[in-house]
């Protein structure tokens, strides 16, 4: 057909995915990787018992066990040596001081706070 433009691509490999597309847990052969749900219930009963904590006692005794839950969950990230699976999103590194940071600073708001 005149005016048809058609376009030759030659085969070539796909681009591998980025290293910061997936955390990749090193496991040993024949064994599965580990799971992330103990990461993920030490995260949730933090929060509930924050919630009731902060529901029954004080606002301020709630947001103190955040930052406890978030000082736990960077102890545990700086501690483990694979992981946790669930916790290990960035590097070591970053996941440590973005949880102690963030604990920090809710302590410091928790304790400074007027009225609360």
């Amino acid at each position: 057909m005149p005016g048809t433009l058609v376009v030759v691509v030659p085969d070539s490999p796909q681009p591998a995915a980025p290293r910061w597309h997936a955390v990749e847990v090193p496991s040993a052969p024949g064994r599965a990787a580990p799971s992330p749900v103990p990461a993920i219930l030490v995260a949730l009963t933090g929060i509930l018992l924050s919630v009731v904590l902060g529901l029954t006692v004080s606002a301020q005794v709630g947001s103190l066990t955040i930052a406890a839950t978030l000082a736990v969950a960077g102890a545990w990230r700086a501690t483990s040596p694979t992981g946790p699976a669930g916790l290990a999103i960035r590097s070591r590194g970053l996941d440590v001081f973005l949880c102690w940071s963030a604990a920090t600073g809710i302590s410091v708001l928790a304790l400074t706070a007027p009225g609360i």
